[in-house]
């Protein structure tokens, strides 16, 4: 079994990425906007479904980050 400190690790380093990745979608989304002729509605649909999946991964990370503090006290 790993040391809790090297579990929050790991955890923090996937919620690091996770905020990340949902950074790059937003400017993603945000570059695309300004130039409205290039954006189309599916591809604003598609960006959006990115941008809530990794939201959800993100909730689900940082839920799972503070169950491991809560147990470790």
């Amino acid at each position: 079994m790993e040391p809790k400190g090297y579990e929050l690790l790991k955890i923090e380093t996937k919620i690091t990425m996770l905020e990340k990745e949902l950074s790059a979608l937003f400017e993603d989304l945000k570059k695309y906007e300004m130039d409205e002729n290039s954006m189309s509605k599916n591809h604003t649909c598609k960006k959006l479904q990115k941008m809530n999946v990794c939201c959800l991964k993100l909730l689900e990370t940082y839920r799972e980050y503070t169950d491991k503090i809560k147990n470790t006290k």
